[in-house]
């Protein structure tokens, strides 16, 4: 199999892979932190509508608001969705450095310093 062959059928795949896959964990990382922090905000909201208007739902209300921000971090806590974007991202980078070295490779390592020098 020729380099380019091997480049292009899978490394880039590869790569296009895992970097799909990092951003996914991203996404539903920040989601889940953006619903997390959304559920707490209403429930100080709804406590503050409690001083106002005093409602018992409204704070039956907020309950239920702290318990579903309370799961939804508890489940992004245990799902690790944080440090398996990091790490699939990092898995890309390194296929990134593997296709710089077969490049260089194939050129004679003429610009191998240059491709290098990027990822020390």
């Amino acid at each position: 199999m020729e380099t380019k062959e091997y480049i292009e059928n899978r490394i880039n795949t590869k790569i296009r892979e895992y970097e799909e896959l990092s951003s996914k964990y991203h996404k539903v990382h920040i989601g889940l932190m953006i619903s997390c922090f959304c559920c707490l905000f209403a429930s100080i909201v709804l406590h503050v509508l409690y001083l106002i208007l005093p409602v018992v739902w409204f704070i039956l209300a907020s309950v239920v608001l702290i318990v579903a921000s309370l799961f939804l971090f508890f489940f992004d806590v245990l799902n690790d969705y944080s440090s398996k974007s990091s790490e699939y991202k990092q898995k890309a980078l390194m296929l990134s450095y593997e296709m710089n070295l077969y490049l260089a490779k194939e050129s004679d390592f003429e610009s191998l310093g240059y491709r290098c020098e990027k990822w020390m």
